[in-house]
């Protein structure tokens, strides 16, 4: 009888460390122009399937609102306000709205590096790489007109915004996909999920951290190696997000011109190789990734050291790896990077 009960026991223990041993789900999606994925654990697979598709249906809903051209709906935001330039204010939704008072709060903190009007000189330069024709200075200056964002009214009581030039154009590429993967952190993490990775394109948000490790283990990739890693970051319940001149480019004839462009010359800023930015809001981090790109990078640094919580690290345009100093035991210098 003994033996039977041991073994009953035994035979229980095993179950239950069967039954509750942690499960993964993944999904993957196209959403922003990259690949999306959500990874996330516990004990009941069909509630991480339901949260981590309520997460992507939050990511789906932002993309619609922020999307410059959306010729299905008039749902977007972005577009809404691009048409109503010059004319009339449009009111926005809440998380809207909190992007544009960030975004103009950096535009301040960088004296007007950092821009989302940035719209007309993004489109001189698509139409430069279809002509494969680099933009003359004269049609260079005739948008930099439109660019400032002191030209952005946004009214906090009626939550509207409100382009005050014709012509001008919001072009928020530099901020939506981190606000949508912290919006979807916080829906997996309303829900209870407490180990959850974000990764929208390099835009991240850990959740937790990986049993038996210190953290979740980030590398961050090297700029002119795309197999290759400059470091590895150590992680828990923060975001990151890198911006670098070997993400988006435009060939015009035998040059290549990145998408990180100057609001004083409308030409590609070459100050930094990649900026990464690691703090507790994804939004934030793929904000700033932009911005300090945009700076000098001692400019940048010393920026950083102004801002709580947020940490950086930059590859300079000679390849020179700076860090801030908040880092010294999270990141960990690859051994291969010269």
């Amino acid at each position: 009888m003994k033996k039977f009960f041991l073994g009953a026991l035994l035979l229980l223990i095993l179950i239950s460390g069967y039954v509750f041993r942690e499960k993964e789900v993944v999904q993957e999606e196209f959403l922003m122009d990259t690949f999306v994925s959500i990874s996330a654990y516990g004990a009941n697979t069909d509630f991480l399937k339901e949260n981590v598709e309520a997460a992507f249906r939050e990511m789906r809903r932002i993309t619609g609102l922020t999307e410059r051209f959306s010729p299905e709906s008039m749902e977007s935001n972005v577009q809404q306000i691009n048409q109503e330039a010059g004319k009339k204010p449009v009111k926005v939704d809440p998380l809207v709205w909190e992007m544009l008072s960030e975004a103009k709060k950096y535009q301040r903190l960088t004296n007007g590096a950092f821009e989302i009007t940035i719209g007309p000189l993004v489109d001189l330069w698509k139409t430069a790489g279809q002509r494969q024709e680099v933009p003359t200075t004269d049609e260079l200056k005739a948008v930099l007109m439109l660019v400032n964002s002191d030209n952005l009214i946004l009214d906090a009581e009626k939550q509207t915004a409100f382009l005050s030039k014709a012509d001008m154009s919001l072009d928020l590429g530099a901020v939506a996909k981190g606000y949508a993967v912290e919006s979807a952190a916080e829906v997996l993490k309303t829900a209870g999920i407490k180990k959850a990775i974000i990764n929208a394109g390099g835009d991240l948000k850990v959740i937790g951290k990986k049993k038996r490790f210190p953290g979740w283990q980030i590398g961050i990739q090297n700029p002119r190696d795309s197999k290759g890693v400059i470091g590895v970051l150590t992680l828990e319940n923060e975001a990151v997000a890198t911006s670098g001149d070997y993400q988006r480019v435009i060939k015009i004839g035998t040059n290549e011109y990145h998408h990180l462009l100057s609001t004083e010359n409308g030409y590609p800023v070459n100050y930094n190789q990649s900026v990464t930015i690691i703090c507790p809001h994804a939004g934030q981090a793929d904000l700033l990734s932009t911005a300090l790109f945009l700076l000098e990078s001692k400019q940048a640094l010393d920026l950083v050291d102004q801002l709580p919580d947020v940490e950086v690290v930059i590859v300079t345009a000679e390849g020179e790896i700076l860090i801030s100093s908040g880092l010294e035991n999270k990141f960990h210098r690859g051994e291969n990077y010269d």
